[in-house]
């Protein structure tokens, strides 16, 4: 393995653990958007309550994967940034909305709250980001980045699934975590059996997508779709199995045994197209080897990821541990 090859793994790692963290933020906003019912304010408090202080902190993995991808593979960057403009400005869009917009409801003057429109935009907002940054990878897989054509990836019916696929992933994770923050209070375990239900039906969204998906990546994306066959089956069964294990311990109510194998479900998906899209970044424009800086460059880079990680991972653990048990509002209020 070369050190481009290690730098490339690392980056997988980087996506998976913003994917398994900034993704369940997402997936929670889509949660806030689609509360109805007598129970929706319960429902909104408890999202506020589970994103809380550690929420912008998970976006540390997309600057990680953004850096390593500027310094490791500046030719690949260049192609991806000059070319689906797009969908990143959409994917940054959601992103800085759903941060002001969060902060707005929360600490506004007068009405502000989840129901306000700014609460709206928050919701709005999560939902949005996660599709802009399927459609982007889509186009990684099907060589959709020509310059001068800004609306291919947009445009595509394989990005437009997929970009949906990345929603129905990020709401299933969402669901399923909310199910032990919900559980872990007297005040919010009645929302435990519309959350459980929640989390069935994302999970069924995500398998009905993932087989229209496959007959579009052989179509659209062949050179991938035959490496995927050849390399991704195991991580295709590992999706699989954490998915129904998941769905088997909510039923159960271990629900700190769902959010790993909830964890275990997405991760699978992610290491399975990486696995079918090596060699190449950016199919049929650059190539791991192609689009990589000099190797002194990219092993001080990993020099510099492993002296970073001794520090980023265990501010996180300390951070994620010391805000485990969310308190909605109504709770603390009630304690005050």
């Amino acid at each position: 393995m070369t050190a481009a090859d290690l730098l490339a793994v690392v980056m997988v790692l980087g996506l998976t653990a913003y994917a398994l963290t900034g993704g369940a933020d997402f997936g929670g906003g889509v949660w806030d958007l689609l509360a109805r019912g007598r129970d929706a304010a319960d429902q909104r408090r408890l999202v506020s309550a589970a994103l809380g202080p550690i929420w912008e902190a998970n976006h540390v993995w997309l600057i990680f994967v953004v850096v390593m991808m500027f310094s490791g593979f500046p030719e690949a960057f260049g192609i991806v940034g000059s070319t689906l403009e797009i969908p990143l400005i959409c994917a940054l869009a959601g992103i800085v909305l759903r941060g002001a917009a969060y902060v707005y409801r929360s600490y506004g003057s007068g009405a502000a709250g989840p129901d306000h429109w700014w609460g709206h935009v928050f919701a709005v907002s999560s939902a949005i980001t996660p599709v802009a940054l399927g459609v982007a990878g889509a186009a990684l897989v099907t060589g959709d980045v020509a310059e001068g054509a800004p609306l291919t990836p947009v445009t595509s019916a394989f990005g437009l699934v997929c970009g949906v696929f990345a929603l129905a992933a990020t709401a299933f994770l969402a669901a399923v975590y909310l199910c032990r923050d919900a559980a872990a209070s007297p005040e919010t375990e009645h929302l435990v059996p519309g959350l459980r239900r929640r989390a069935l039906g994302s999970a069924v969204a995500c398998g009905l997508l993932a087989a229209v998906l496959l007959p579009l990546l052989w179509s659209e994306a062949p050179v991938v779709a035959d490496r995927f066959a050849d390399r991704s089956v195991p991580f295709v069964v590992l999706s699989a199995i954490g998915g129904v294990t998941s769905l088997v311990a909510l039923w159960q109510h271990r629900f700190t045994a769902a959010r790993v194998t909830a964890g275990i479900a997405v991760a699978g998906v992610l290491w399975g197209w990486a696995a079918a899209q090596y060699p190449d970044l950016v199919v049929g424009r650059a190539t791991v080897d192609s689009a990589a800086a000099p190797e002194a460059n990219i092993v001080a880079m990993l020099i510099a990821v492993c002296c970073g990680l001794v520090v980023l991972v265990p501010s996180l653990w300390m951070l994620f541990r010391l805000f485990a048990n969310p308190e909605p509002e109504a709770e603390a209020e009630a304690r005050s």
